[in-house]
């Protein structure tokens, strides 16, 4: 260690030698340079083991080699920690306490050893962990870090204290369920209203509604009269046309006269031009006061009646938007409505939506045109058959699903809205292959990626990586990781999962 030793504290004689030895003045532009140069290296290094911040790798983990696990609990690599594994260390080989390696592999105190320095994953393979009686490569509760780069099929081991601690857990297992010959994706799906074909009708003023003429279930046509209300607002609107028609018809007739008058030399063309000018005013305003009419729901035979009484009536006609049948109904008599208040719904039933929730990994393989074949678990026997017609182009933030839409017939009104059930993409039987399905809450995540548990004897369980296909109901289906002999963890399998984090609560010595 004093070769390591002397090339710390050479690190202030730049400052000697910038002088140099002789008798000549320093040039002071290289030695101010110097100085500089001597405090910025100073100021970088690690004050806890005195090495260049950029070469620490006690203190900066990124500088570590990947492929050797780290005891965190005494600071240095897992396989050269002889506090936990003292059956591994070599007696015959000089140690460097300084930097907790051996000193024929310490880099940081001979930098030509650099190249030679163990980096092979090999290196922690033969490690055993006696806690747990497993190797350290398989031990998941030492380390749990090792889940992320595990491929699908392979998995960590995770060992309880005795034979009974799992069941007296409550861990349960079962094999999963195997469904012959499907290649199909399923996910949940439910039925909404086609909304290319459906209207929430309400009023364009307020008032009190007066009468009702139409109730759910009723079969209406575009412009069919469903309800009328009292509104002080349209009778307003009224008055001011029919006052605005004959403003018009008086100011026609004013110029009808001065147009004759102008014939007959009597009267000035000025006076025509005003006439004209002024007619043109008054024609403006009963077209803007009727176009006013129709913004608030009054139609042109309502006008037309309106002409023909002169009588400005408050009455304002709800009508269908659109051919359906009412879905529902908010309207009562006698009751007070403002604009935008839902008084009836209106859809047509012959075609409805489906609306698929695809999990985030399933999206790719998800696109318009596909068909589609969903069923219902409380209407056996009913399909609803159609093609996607539309994939959502964000992530719901929460539950990491994609909305598609789908739209199926609906010939004989079988489907109804807000009906739950699975839709199948894509499907068609295949000889000779197989699913396998697990319930839902079997599968953990860890770092963001799936996992089983598989029992491999009372004490023994393994964290088994998978791959995660569709959805049908409460059961996933894994299309890699798992054998149809495999016992998984049914029931309370976030046991296990507690039991293998337990080191990132900081009951293991292991960083990750």
């Amino acid at each position: 260690m004093l070769t390591s030793g002397l090339l710390r504290k050479s690190v202030p004689l730049v400052l000697f030698v910038a002088w140099g030895c002789g008798n000549e003045s320093p040039d002071p532009v290289v030695a101010q340079t110097a100085a500089a140069s001597a405090i910025a290296e100073q100021a970088n290094r690690c004050a806890r083991h005195d090495l260049p911040e950029t070469t620490c790798f006690i203190c900066d983990s990124g500088l570590r080699d990947p492929g050797r696990l780290w005891c965190t609990e005494h600071d240095r690599y897992e396989d050269r920690c002889f506090l936990c594994h003292p059956e591994i260390e070599d007696p015959d080989r000089l140690w460097c306490g300084e930097h907790s390696l051996y000193e024929d592999e310490c880099f940081l105190c001979h930098p030509e050893l650099r190249e030679a320095a163990p980096t092979e994953a090999s290196v922690t393979a033969g490690l055993y962990c006696l806690e747990h009686d497993l190797p350290e490569s398989e031990c998941g509760i030492c380390h749990p870090d090792l889940a992320s780069g595990l491929e699908p099929g392979s998995g960590l081991k995770i060992r309880f204290e005795s034979s009974r601690s799992a069941s007296l857990a409550g861990v349960a297992t079962a094999t999963p369920v195997v469904e012959a010959g499907r290649s199909d994706r399923t996910f949940l799906t439910r039925v909404t209203w086609d909304e290319n074909h459906y209207a929430r009708v309400t009023p364009l003023a307020a008032g009190v509604l007066r009468q009702v003429n139409a109730d759910v279930g009723q079969t209406v046509s575009r412009g069919d009269l469903l309800a009328t209300l009292s509104s002080p607002e349209i009778a307003e609107i009224k008055s001011a046309y029919l006052a605005a028609s004959a403003d018009e018809k008086l100011h026609l007739a004013i110029l009808t006269r001065q147009q004759g008058l102008v014939e007959q030399r009597i009267s000035a063309q000025q006076d025509l031009d005003h006439a004209e000018a002024e007619y043109e005013v008054a024609k403006s305003r009963t077209a803007a006061t009727r176009q006013l009419l129709f913004d608030h729901g009054v139609g042109a035979g309502a006008i037309r009646r309106l002409e023909e009484t002169g009588s400005p009536s408050s009455d304002l006609d709800v009508v269908a938007p659109l051919d359906g049948t009412i879905v529902d109904r908010q309207a009562v008599v006698g009751e007070s409505v403002e604009p935008g208040q839902s008084l009836f719904r209106v859809a047509r039933l012959e075609t409805m939506w489906l609306e698929l929730s695809i999990p985030e990994r399933d999206v790719s393989q998800i696109s318009t045109g596909q068909e589609v074949v969903a069923t219902f678990d409380l209407q056996p026997g009913l399909e609803a058959h159609g093609r996607i017609t539309w994939v959502g182009a964000s992530i719901d933030a929460e539950t990491r699903m994609v909305t598609a839409r789908a739209e199926v017939a609906n010939p004989d009104r079988q489907l109804r809205h807000d009906m739950f059930g699975r839709a199948s993409i894509g499907a068609r039987r295949l000889a000779g292959e197989t699913t396998l399905w697990v319930p839902g809450d079997a599968v953990q995540y860890v770092d963001k990626q799936p996992f089983v548990f598989a029992r491999l004897a009372d004490d023994l369980f393994e964290l088994r990586k998978i791959t995660l296909g569709g959805s049908s109901g409460r059961m996933v289906a894994i299309s890699a990781g798992l054998e149809p002999a495999d016992e998984i963890v049914v029931a309370h399998s976030f046991t296990l999962k507690s039991e293998l984090l337990k080191s990132r609560l900081g009951a293991g010595c292991v960083d990750h």
